[in-house]
């Protein structure tokens, strides 16, 4: 969417032994002078390599995938990026209510490069049915975020995202028209514990899109404004979010307000569902959308 092991101690007491018998031997031959210096210190070396060291290893390493940076269920978008190399995905399925009452299973999936700073990002709108029994694949997006400054310097997370919309879709659920948009993002944890884990995290995007018309010319320019936060249940694996979200009008739509209210499970921390409630407060869209899904790991790419 244009507005979304060390090694065995064995090792060490080998040296020890080998820098013992060489001292050992040069004593010999200086004619035993330097012989009780030399078993002294090695006494010592021994003494600090702890008893049954030899057979002493770490615990493994942790390879597990790291934690997912989760934009779903929400309009809102972090402005933070995923982890580099690592082949992010978020997918789910919408549900309008009332109205149109259409369906959507979008996916995205995204990958920061090894600088940490660029993201790129593939989003398709999926399997689409509209209430009239149209269906069919939607549109496709593509995009490009570069992150400006991160909280841990500058206090917030800024970035900003280029997209532009490939008219994928059959004119019967798309425009077949090029759609272009800007996005500005910024995100923070406020409020921390004690061990620097947030009370709350917030979320907070601008946007501006240029949109073609469904089988009529001209192109309309929309604002979007929207904040959300998210309230993590300290000592458990869920979290809830709340979002409130503006689009200015365009041509044949009012301008539209939406709340949203929903909860996050992290199954592991690179396993994240998300279940949610769309309200509309003002505008010509459904008044009550339903959504769900995951953000998940596909593999590391680099």
């Amino acid at each position: 969417m244009l507005f979304r092991s060390r090694e065995m101690m064995a090792f060490h007491r080998n040296r020890v032994l080998l820098r013992f018998g060489a001292r050992w031997a040069l004593a010999l031959l200086l004619g035993g002078a330097s012989l009780p210096a030399a078993h002294a210190q090695a006494g010592q070396s021994n003494k600090q390599a702890p008893a049954g060291s030899a057979n002493q290893q770490a615990a493994p390493p942790d390879h597990s995938p790291p934690a997912v940076n989760p934009g779903r269920p929400t309009v809102t978008d972090p402005a933070s990026l995923t982890a580099p190399g690592w082949l992010e995905a978020e997918w789910g399925t919408s549900k309008n209510l009332d109205r149109d009452r259409t369906l959507m299973t979008p996916l995205l999936l995204k990958l920061t490069a090894r600088n940490g700073r660029v993201q790129y990002r593939l989003e398709n709108d999926g399997y689409v049915r509209q209430g009239d029994g149209t269906e069919g694949i939607g549109d496709t997006n593509v995009a490009l975020q570069y992150l400006f400054t991160s909280q841990e310097r500058s206090g917030y997370d800024t970035s900003g995202r280029i997209a532009l919309k490939i008219p994928t879709a059959p004119a019967s659920i798309g425009t077949r028209k090029v759609d272009y948009g800007l996005l500005l993002l910024a995100s923070r944890d406020f409020a921390l514990y004690p061990d620097k884990s947030p009370r709350v995290h917030g979320d907070f995007n601008l946007g501006l899109s240029s949109l073609t018309r469904q089988a009529a010319p001209g192109t309309d320019t929309q604002f979007l404004v929207s904040a959300s936060f998210t309230f993590p249940f300290k000592g458990t694996r869920w979290a809830y979010t709340n979002e409130l979200v503006y689009f200015s009008p365009i041509q044949g739509q009012r301008a539209e307000v939406t709340t949203m209210h929903g909860l996050a499970y992290a199954a592991h921390r690179y396993a994240v569902y998300d279940i949610a409630l769309q309200w509309q407060l003002h505008g010509d869209g459904a008044v009550f959308q339903v959504l769900a899904g995951a953000t998940f790991f596909f593999s590391k790419l680099f």
